[in-house]
């Protein structure tokens, strides 16, 4: 098959084409079904909302016998323990069975997970299942952006991303509704239903893979290229094997996977230390995977009741409330600012974001400390100022979801060459789960021990964000694969650059059209 094509041929075959979400059939088909890679964000977002609504539900406690602090944390970092054990076989899954594969496989296991976790008669019992669910979602989590980043056409990669993303808080939104439902049962059923509708977004994977479509980057390096051309024709070209996007998506494709199985240092973790871009990459992903869950939502996502006793909040239809609330709120805004990622640059998205969380955060410590205060002094603290502290929780998710909500992911798959895309992948993963563990286990007895104060930590810490994402991150808006690469790695890989630039400026043409 012939990659070349006529620069006025490409420009005609571009000129009055629709490009927008609903451009044409091919588009709107292909968006439809990577909802079905896009829901695999739902599992991990009702795990936390749904740990927070069980530990205001009375029979919860009770079953699982007044768990304090320490188990408190045990029960909710087994999830991330799993998925840590599983990550080391997650880039070579995704790579050699396939990203769909890999995808409906860690679906069937958060299925075999959450009917023990709905059917647990003893703590143990409870903890395994969590550890088998976090074990499932560390494939499906893996495979499902990456196969998004891969199959979405070209313009609207980001945002689809960025949705993926966003959908953590879909699945909060069911677990939040969903206890504060059930908690009027009187029965184990009052936590049993929340823990099995973890499943819901597996149940449709596994019930719909057929019409998972496998991603063409694999096919191609695979040596299924008739495979993957009839995939971008159908997708991209809407069927119309003439189209100049077709031919250059796949000349683009091969000539990454060739300088790839050149390239020594390629295809390895050990390739994020070999040169100076790959240790810029390593420490980028270091910093979006811990930053992620080290900015204080860690305290609401898991530890909101926690949160809430503390300004006296304690009924449990007013936690189950405000947890419901809260979790509508995320999606609006975290899809909200999904939907314009491609309207703003990364870095101003992300300063935005941080310096916005750090100003809610220090008013926030300066409320919590004040009601605190007064309830050591008079034994009640005021409502007002407990109303204060309610909003700043609202005011933090909203600056949150500016920009580390929807593009922690996409911004660490942009920063990737495609040979160390799954790797890369992975270690957000691992440093996420890294993250929630120690999370999980120092906020409830840090909250419990030196109470407000534990706040001045976050307040320190998202200052120390801010220059790190001021200092190391680098801007990917608007620029292709090949100027990604330069920028990072700059001299290091100028000959690749020239010996690809009849790949790179005829699909940076193309593309910028399409913009």
């Amino acid at each position: 098959m012939s990659t070349s094509l006529a620069p006025a041929t490409m420009d005609q075959a571009l000129l009055g084409r629709k490009t927008g979400w609903f451009a044409d059939r091919g588009i709107i088909t292909i968006n439809l079904l990577l909802v079905l890679c896009q829901i695999s964000s739902y599992a991990t977002g009702y795990d936390g909302s749904m740990m927070n609504g069980l530990q205001s539900l009375d029979e919860w406690k009770n079953f699982f016998h007044q768990p304090g602090a320490s188990t408190l944390a045990l029960l909710n970092a087994i999830q991330n323990v799993g998925q840590l054990v599983s990550l080391p076989f997650c880039a070579f899954a995704c790579d050699y069975f396939g990203r769909k594969k890999t995808l409906v496989f860690g679906a069937w296991l958060i299925l075999v997970g959450t009917a023990l976790q709905g059917g647990a008669q003893n703590n143990g019992m409870f903890i395994t299942a969590r550890g088998i669910i976090g074990f499932g979602l560390g494939f499906n989590i893996t495979a499902a952006p990456i196969l998004i980043m891969e199959l979405a056409f070209p313009t609207q990669r980001a945002p689809m991303v960025s949705i993926y993303n966003s959908l953590w808080s879909l699945g909060a939104i069911v677990a939040a509704w969903t206890t504060y439902g059930t908690f009027r049962i009187g029965n184990s059923w009052a936590w049993r239903i929340p823990s099995i509708l973890q499943a819901l977004s597996s149940v449709i994977q596994v019930l719909c893979m057929w019409w998972i479509v496998e991603s063409p980057r694999w096919l191609i390096s695979k040596d299924r290229c008739d495979e993957a051309q009839d995939i971008i024709t159908r997708y991209h070209g809407n069927g119309d094997g003439n189209n100049p996007i077709i031919l250059v998506e796949v000349a683009e494709i091969k000539e990454a996977i060739r300088l790839e199985h050149e390239s020594a240092a390629g295809g390895s973790y050990a390739a994020f230390f070999k040169t100076s871009g790959n240790r810029t990459r390593f420490f980028i992903v270091l910093a979006v995977g811990f930053f992620s869950q080290w900015s204080g939502n860690g305290l609401i996502s898991y530890y909101l009741s926690l949160i809430l006793n503390s300004i006296g909040y304690t009924s449990q239809e007013t936690q189950t409330l405000i947890n419901g609330i809260l979790t509508i709120w995320n999606l609006i805004t975290s899809l909200a600012f999904s939907l314009v990622v491609n309207k703003f640059k990364r870095r101003t998205m992300f300063l935005a974001s941080t310096v916005l969380m750090l100003a809610c955060f220090i008013v926030w410590t300066a409320l919590e400390s004040t009601y605190e205060k007064q309830v050591d002094a008079r034994s009640s603290g005021s409502p007002s100022v407990a109303k204060g502290v309610l909003a700043m929780i609202f005011l933090y998710n909203a600056c949150f979801n500016i920009a580390w909500a929807p593009l922690q992911v996409t911004y660490v798959i942009e920063i990737m060459p495609y040979d160390l895309r799954a790797r890369g992948l992975v270690l957000y993963n691992l440093f996420v789960s890294l993250a929630l563990i120690f999370n999980q286990y120092a906020n409830p007895i840090a909250l419990e021990a030196i109470k407000w104060k534990y706040y001045i930590v976050y307040d320190v810490w998202i200052f120390i964000e801010l220059l790190v994402v001021y200092f190391l991150f680098v801007e990917t808006s608007g620029s292709s694969l090949e100027e990604v690469v330069t920028i990072i790695d700059g001299k290091e890989v100028h000959d690749t650059i020239i010996e690809t630039v009849h790949i790179s400026t005829t699909t940076e043409r193309i593309y910028r059209n399409l913009r």
